[in-house]
């Protein structure tokens, strides 16, 4: 499941569960205070944060990639879950 640590009160961390929300996918929230990251996390990194398996992503660039990355991955998951049958790009058929 992805985990997205934030602090308490992050207003600025709105985009990343925005994100979430909009490729409707089960996320857990948690909040850490910032001397509970190092524990929680098992190393010191900045907030807001992206668990997903055992990556850990952090800092607005790499989570916005990140994010890019899923999208993509989600996209595809879906197109293929679907009751249809889809034509690839070499002319095959499902």
């Amino acid at each position: 499941m992805i985990e997205l640590f934030l602090t308490p009160g992050d207003a600025e961390s709105a985009w990343i569960e925005a994100g979430l929300k909009e490729m409707v996918l089960g996320y857990r929230r948690v909040e850490l205070l910032p001397e509970q990251v190092e524990s929680v996390l098992g190393r010191p990194i900045s907030l807001p944060a992206l668990r997903h398996d055992e990556r850990l992503v952090s800092g607005r660039e790499d989570l916005l990639a990140y994010l890019q990355k899923l999208e993509q991955l989600v996209e595809e998951w879906r197109r293929f879950q679907a009751d249809a049958c889809y034509i690839d790009e070499d002319g095959e058929v499902c």
